[in-house]
């Protein structure tokens, strides 16, 4: 295999850790950006598996540039999303 694409597989596999990382991450706190990122990581790992070990599809560039989009526009949503705060309870 060329060198392309050991580095393609190892980025993929290295998304997977990330994805499962962010997972546990929002499972310590339960905050919704953790979440969106998580997608964002399972995208690229997606986008991965399309790209190297599924033989080629019609319209592959096209779905594979989609994944990376979304995954693109769901990291830009966990930066502005802010946690909504309980108008119940004061500062401190």
């Amino acid at each position: 295999m060329d060198p392309s694409g050991l580095l393609d597989i190892a980025g993929g596999i290295f998304a997977l850790i990330l994805f499962a990382v962010s997972l546990y991450a929002w499972h310590i706190r339960k905050q919704t950006p953790l979440v969106i990122v998580a997608l964002a990581f399972l995208m690229f790992f997606t986008n991965t598996v399309i790209r190297e070990f599924l033989p080629p599809i019609p319209g592959e560039d096209f779905i594979t540039d989609s994944l990376d989009f979304v995954a693109l526009t769901l990291f830009f949503l966990a930066i502005v999303v802010r946690p909504r705060r309980d108008p119940g309870k004061g500062t401190i």
